[in-house]
């Protein structure tokens, strides 16, 4: 089998495609068949990435994830299938653990940069580019054996990243170990390559990251793919939920005016209110909105004389175990509404209180 833009890249077993000089853009596995070890390890497999589009894969452990980015990337061939290819050559691809070579961080990405072909002027220029972006430091000059699994994941992230935007990205949970700022920044860079029109394929189990980055959604199970869920079915899901917690005061009448305005506004999910701080006049109330409603209710809470304690990090919609099980992913969230239906409309804690 051969991987390629031209038809021979959609021959497998002497069968030829006959649209495949008219393939869409973007990467494609038609019927793909593993085993490894005796053991089959993908059945089937159909899956179609277009230019500009995030496929993630989830799935539980041995359900065949790295096996299909490895038969993406090349690494592994196909017992039985095709593998169609029509975008640029270019290949990225970070692993799930980087080996703690004998190298620094700063030799080892030289190396795969030069293997690569990078000239060094602008090799030299992405490692910098990349390393301050994702707050890599001054581990560039540490031997990888000494660096955390977080800071080795970075220095993962980077040597896959240094082609640039375009061509095939594969990531096999490319959030694993980093904290909050470099998946922040993670979820930035992809997004914008996005735009450039990279495609994107990686396993991932980080609910935020389905919701911001995917165009579609395989659930794998026992090496099929049990279901394949497209934006339409994650736009369902609503908005990612932000936490806010802020100081109110007034007496019971003006807290309840200020809460009756807001409770109504959209993308108010609720309210409550649970304690006093410092007098009786100040109390801690929680807000659970949506991500476009936040910074219209902190402008109304401070103009209505209170102010923010804190805004905590998105609540993800995406409840991993539901999908995993192959249900919609709006099924939970529709479940969940129906439940908490009661205290969407009431501040409990507020009645029988005095002023």
């Amino acid at each position: 089998m051969r991987w390629g833009k031209r038809r021979t890249g959609c021959e497998a077993d002497g069968t030829k495609n006959e649209e495949a000089g008219k393939l869409p853009e973007g990467i494609s596995l038609q019927h793909v068949s593993k085993r490894l070890g005796g053991v089959s390890v993908l059945n089937g497999i159909n899956l179609h990435v277009e230019a500009g589009e995030c496929a993630v894969l989830v799935g539980r452990n041995g359900s065949g994830k790295s096996t299909l980015l490895r038969t993406l990337a090349g690494f592994l061939v196909p017992d039985h299938g095709v593998v169609c290819q029509a975008i640029k050559e270019k290949k990225m691809y970070a692993l799930d653990g980087l080996p703690r070579l004998p190298f620094t961080s700063g030799e080892y990405l030289w190396e795969m940069g030069r293997i690569r072909g990078i000239r060094p002027a602008l090799l030299r220029q992405r490692i910098n580019e990349l390393s301050e972006f994702l707050f890599l430091g001054s581990a560039l000059d540490q031997k990888l054996s000494l660096l955390s699994k977080g800071t080795l994941q970075k220095v993962n992230l980077i040597q896959a990243m240094l082609p640039g935007p375009d061509g095939l990205m594969l990531l096999d949970e490319p959030l694993s170990g980093l904290d909050l700022p470099a998946q922040e920044a993670v979820v930035t860079l992809l997004q914008q390559w996005k735009k450039q029109g990279t495609s994107i394929v990686t396993a991932c189990h980080e609910p935020l990251f389905i919701e911001r980055m995917a165009d579609q959604v395989y659930v794998l199970q026992n090496g099929c793919v049990l279901r394949h869920w497209k934006r339409a079915d994650l736009k369902e899901l609503g908005e990612p939920i932000v936490h806010i917690q802020s100081l109110m005061k007034g007496s019971n009448m003006e807290l309840l005016n200020t809460y009756s305005k807001l409770v109504e506004q959209k993308g108010v999910l609720q309210i409550h209110r649970h304690g006093e701080m410092h007098d009786r006049n100040e109390v801690v109330w929680d807000w659970k909105v949506e991500r476009s409603t936040t910074d219209y209710v902190i402008h109304e809470i401070i103009a209505a004389g209170g102010s923010i304690v804190s805004v905590l990090q998105e609540e993800s919609r995406v409840h991993m175990e539901h999908l995993l099980e192959g249900h919609h992913p709006a099924d939970h969230r529709k479940k969940s509404a129906t439940e908490s239906a009661s205290s969407h409309s009431r501040l409990d804690t507020m009645e029988g209180e005095s002023p």
